[in-house]
């Protein structure tokens, strides 16, 4: 014990402040003197707390950027590192004598404290970054995607400051070794205030989606999914296909395995060449074998279990067709079915295979007293359920997609800069874009969209006609107007100048109906599209930038929710993706003899839309809706663009 921290003869690697929030800056004062460059604040009461506890944080930030010192915290727990029993935390945590080469970055103590029971075993290392007044997730990413003691990376998050630094982070990192993430808490509410159906669509939460998706993270909802992604990650290691085989005990079992792959993305593989005739033979008629292989009325009717198990196991993990093996058994200490004891089988299976291939298993009856000898045989993991098991694969597939993901390569398209200045001067000074003035600047960055003119009159909407082909349709235009529908604003199938001035005479009665005292301004007239309904939007997120949606169109567009989203830049093979995620995906291809949409052309949209996000980093929502899509080609019909 030291008087003061500058009396310490020896080099001080780290400080660790542990006292009052209104004595932390002194003593951190005093290790600046004392020429310490790393410290963990342990104290809360700061951001976390009031107005004064943010004006301190704020305040120590400041003087370690000016001294260069890194600092952990305030609100803290620090680091935990079981390779070298070193722990800061004030809570007194044993060191375990084993452990996962699993690390944790969390934005509390808690689960820092409670990672061996959320962790399925004790892990290596942990990082409270608590309120991340110089520390962050991104920082402490980096870190652990160079250790090379770390295998898996494990990140519990509330929120983020540094969205492009930590997509970057994670992006890097999980090029290297898996990266889990259990973002908590939800999208907030504000869809009511919305001015576009971007601004309703693309939430928080979907926002985490898209970043995770882009940064190669898993991205786990609870903490029994967390225990078996780790699990996974940490035992099986990534599994390169979806296809897996299956050895059960239980025919049952296999069925129910069926049904959980059906909800983790999994599929069954085709028999390795040549296993069925040799697991059938001496059989009767009657015993059949497929993927599932039941080996229960194989082994006792040939009696060779063990042999039936050994061969099928090893048989599915040489071939090609078969990416993972999920096999179902039981265990027993009883006497009589001592020949039972699958253990033999399983490791000359895996060492007669060759390779690695995940084996992930759910062993019942007396299964505790076996799992660490089973968990012994490399890439072999045992779970408490079949639908835990199969959700292991699945994890383990995922991460090798992840991985291994694209890389994003952007276009950039020619554009006439003068004319788009123009209407952008316009938008940022009214505060939006609508209806010709927005597709009029779309179409100057290659975004086509139908015919069309704006006018008050039916002399002018009438004059106008005569330059466009009909049908026509009829609009009210104006931002009192964002939703036109809702005020009977629409009117289609328009063949001729009576039909015009018909369909202008019922808009106008619909909107005094409603209120009789709000101003039209002008109509938009348009040629009709025919064509399958399409969403695209734009919003900028605070701490992302902006997020590309793309989805089903048309009035119905919240009800369906039929919407898929990716960070900005956004290119050719993404948006391809994106479409084909969609529900109405089948309808846009073609089914039933009805053609399909012009999907080349739409993928091309989507990128031009990328491209104008990138030059228009002030558009707060942008809304195509609808776009229309049809085989010869697809044209904007709607949107409106708001900056702010």
């Amino acid at each position: 014990v030291y008087p003061a921290v500058a009396e310490i003869p020896e080099t001080v690697d780290l400080a660790v402040i542990s006292v009052g929030r209104d004595r932390v800056a002194a003593a951190f004062e005093d290790c600046i003197r004392a020429g310490l460059n790393r410290v963990i604040i342990i104290s809360q009461g700061f951001a976390d707390a009031d107005e004064r506890g943010r004006e301190l944080q704020d305040q120590i930030a400041r003087r370690a950027r000016e001294a260069g010192i890194r600092v952990m915290g305030p609100n803290t727990l620090g680091v935990v590192n079981n390779f070298r029993h070193f722990n800061t935390a004030f809570v007194e945590i044993p060191f375990p004598e084993r452990f996962l080469p699993v690390s944790l970055i969390a934005q509390t103590g808690f689960i820092q404290v409670a990672s061996r029971n959320l962790a399925w075993r004790d892990i290596g290392k942990a990082i409270d970054v608590g309120n991340s007044c110089d520390v962050d997730i991104a920082d402490a990413l980096d870190y652990l995607g160079d250790d090379s003691e770390t295998q898996v990376i494990v990140i519990h998050m509330e929120g983020l400051k540094r969205g492009p630094e930590f997509l970057e982070a994670a992006g890097r990192a999980s090029r290297k070794k898996p990266v889990i993430v259990m973002k908590t808490g939800h999208s907030r509410a504000g869809a009511k205030a919305a001015l576009s159906h971007s601004g309703s669509l693309v939430g928080e939460d979907h926002v985490f989606d898209a970043v995770f998706k882009r940064a190669g993270v898993l991205r786990v909802r609870s903490s029994g999914e967390m225990r078996d992604a780790i699990h996974a990650l940490a035992v099986l290691g990534e599994m390169q296909g979806p296809r897996i085989g299956v050895v059960t005990v239980t025919g049952a079992g296999g069925i129910m395995c069926a049904d959980a792959c059906e909800g983790a993305g999994l599929t069954f593989g085709e028999m390795p060449a040549g296993l069925r005739e040799e697991l059938l033979k001496g059989l009767p008629d009657w015993v059949h074998v497929s993927n599932p292989i039941d080996i229960w009325p194989i082994g006792m009717l040939g009696n060779r279990y063990e042999e039936a198990w050994r061969l099928s196991l090893t048989e599915l993990l040489k071939s090609p067709g078969i990416d993972g093996v999920m096999a179902i058994f039981f265990v027993t200490s009883s006497p009589l079915h001592a020949e039972l004891d699958l253990e033999k089988a399983f490791a000359e299976a895996r060492r007669e295979s060759g390779n690695l291939k995940p084996i992930s298993t759910w062993p019942y009856m007396e299964s505790s007293t076996a799992i660490d000898r089973y968990e012994a045989i490399p890439g072999l993991a045992c779970f408490d359920t079949i639908e835990q098991a199969v959700r292991g694969l699945s994890f383990s597939h995922q991460a090798h997609r992840l991985k291994n993901r694209h890389r994003p390569q952007p276009r950039s398209f020619a554009v006439d800069e003068a004319e788009i200045e123009k209407l952008v001067r316009k938008g940022k000074n009214e505060g939006v874009l609508l209806g010709q003035d927005a597709l009029r600047l779309l179409a100057l960055y290659g975004i086509p969209a139908a015919g069309g003119a704006e006018a008050k009159s039916v002399t002018a909407l009438q004059a106008a006609a005569k330059t466009m082909k009909p049908p026509f349709v009829l609009k009210l235009a104006g931002r009192a107007f964002l939703h036109k529908s809702e005020w009977g604003g629409i009117e289609t199938g328009i063949q001729n100048p009576s039909g015009l001035k018909a369909a202008h005479k019922k808009i106008v009665g619909n909107v005094r109906a409603k209120d009789p005292g709000i101003a039209i301004h002008a109509f938009q007239l348009q040629e009709q599209l025919a064509g399958k309904e399409i969403l695209l939007g734009l919003k900028r997120d605070p701490v992302f930038g902006h997020v590309l949606a793309c989805g089903q169109g048309g009035i119905y567009t919240e009800v369906f929710r039929d919407v898929s989203r990716e960070i900005v830049p956004v290119d050719g093979p993404i948006a391809r993706a994106m479409i084909e995620s969609l529900r109405i995906w089948p309808l846009l291809k073609g089914t039933r003899g009805e053609a399909g949409a012009d999907t080349d052309g739409l993928v091309e949209i989507i990128e031009r839309l990328s491209f104008f996000a990138s030059r228009n980093p002030g558009v707060a929502e942008l809304d195509i809706n609808p776009l229309m899509a049809s085989a010869t080609g697809c044209r904007a019909v709607d949107a409106r663009i708001i900056w702010g």
